[in-house]
């Protein structure tokens, strides 16, 4: 299809906006013309155009910011790879490919292309590498499956790499006093050497995470026996390990959210590390909570302690909890499903501060001098039966916690403390104190009378 001397109805079909939405983005000068055409560049810019409004961005707002600075021109450069001139129903993608249209609609949707109605060129190569695994006898809930990994994962870097650039650099560069097109050079010359470098740094990475992963696979093979008793498709024994922060929400609060992320970049920093020394992987990362699987309950026990032991040394560090359990998981989309994982959640719920918690099934895998102590049975949420549970011993020596932020005070090193009611109360910072004298109900001691 090719754009110039195109129609307002037809840039209206290929945008899926009204006509008169249409006409009015062309009075602000949005879609540039030569004459009475329509510039060979006019879709693309409809499209952008079209994506910025849905995200709350007026018309008039994007017309203000392209004046002097081709905004949408810029970005429009910036990604590349996609012709709006060539493009293909998802109905025609699908016959061209040799693939029945019903399957590339769940392969579409599994691509995170649901919001793009047409098919590229590069889309239609694309289906064709698809039509080749599926002919190759990979199933296609199997491919279904990896191309959402991919989807998802490669979305994720995508972001980071964009957001990261722009909140630490753009934005940088802003705040010292930089604006319009001198901002925009002074990002280019940053930018430009980098744009270059980012396809080969997600190859790289694929390449060592293929290798970890073929290793992984080389065990499976080894192993005598990978499905559970029933058979399925997936199943396999991992030991699950949650940990998280005790008392982050009301860090959150106290420290507020930009102080709180630098103490998440500590705490995955510290995870991530001991994960790396006990063949342990992270799973998945939200707010303060990590889920991490291991080959063994062994390992996942050497994780644990790990964990709790960096923590230890970290100055002005909340506590953490953690939780295992070990069993047949089920592999689906990169993540681990099933039982297993449900009580290795619940049994970190039960974890207080500086707790570790194992079950049955982990202690059992310890050497006989590990120190486990059993803490009684317990009624687990969504769990029929009662399952007792084990305390994993720490070497920590009790230290007292600031009762606003919850952070985990050096009594040696502590600067700022209190007299409340003939015991010393001990504070990461001036602010916590205050809160606390402020309303010290709030944090459980009676006001002073």
């Amino acid at each position: 299809m090719a754009t110039e001397g195109l129609s307002f109805d037809e840039l209206a079909e290929a945008t899926r906006e009204p006509v008169p939405r249409i006409r009015h983005w062309d009075k602000l000068g949005l879609l540039p013309r030569d004459g009475a055409a329509f510039r060979s560049d006019a879709l693309g810019r409809a499209r952008l155009v079209s994506f910025a409004v849905r995200r709350g961005i007026t018309a008039e707002a994007i017309a203000r910011a392209c004046e002097g600075d081709d905004v949408i021109g810029r970005f429009l450069d910036l990604i590349a790879g996609t012709d709006p001139r060539q493009t293909h129903s998802v109905a025609e993608a699908a016959s061209a490919a040799g693939l029945d249209e019903a399957v590339v609609r769940r392969l579409w949707v599994a691509s995170g292309l649901g919001d793009q109605p047409e098919a590229f060129d590069e889309d239609l190569e694309n289906l064709r590498v698809f039509a080749f695994a599926l002919e190759a006898g990979m199933p296609i809930d199997a491919l279904l499956q990896l191309v959402r990994v991919l989807n998802d994962a490669l979305t994720r870097v995508a972001e980071a790499e964009t957001r990261l650039f722009h909140f630490y650099v753009h934005e940088r560069l802003r705040a010292e006093g930089l604006t319009g097109t001198e901002l925009d050079a002074a990002t280019e010359q940053v930018s430009a050497p980098l744009e270059g470098l980012v396809e080969p740094a997600v190859l790289y990475f694929h390449r060592k995470a293929w290798q970890r992963a073929m290793r992984e696979d080389m065990v499976l093979h080894l192993a005598e026996d990978v499905a559970g008793d029933d058979g399925a498709i997936g199943q396999m024994t991992v030991a699950v390990l949650f940990v998280d922060l005790a008392n982050f929400t009301p860090m959150t609060e106290a420290m507020g959210d930009t102080a709180a992320a630098v103490v998440i970049e500590r705490f995955s920093h510290l995870v991530r590390e001991a994960a790396s020394e006990c063949d342990g992987r992270v799973l998945k990362q939200i707010g303060d909570e990590f889920m991490l699987v291991f080959p063994s309950g062994t390992q996942v026990v050497s994780c644990g302690r790990s964990i709790m032991a960096k923590a230890a040394v970290e100055q002005q560090f909340p506590d953490v909890r953690l939780g295992a359990h070990s069993g047949v998981a089920l592999y689906r989309e990169g993540d681990y499903l099933g039982t297993t994982v449900n009580v290795a959640a619940r049994v970190t719920s039960q974890a207080t501060r500086g707790q570790f918690l194992v079950t049955d099934t982990v202690r059992r895998e310890l050497d006989a001098d590990e120190a486990v102590d059993s803490i009684g049975w317990r009624a687990l949420k969504g769990v029929s039966d009662e399952i007792e549970l084990f305390e994993v011993g720490s070497s920590r020596a009790p230290r007292p916690v600031d009762p606003v932020c919850g952070m985990v005070i050096d009594p040696e090193a502590c600067l700022v403390t209190l007299e409340w009611r003939s015991e010393r109360v001990f504070f990461c910072s001036e602010a916590c104190r205050d809160r606390f004298v402020a309303d010290p109900g709030r944090y459980g001691q009676p006001a002073s009378s």
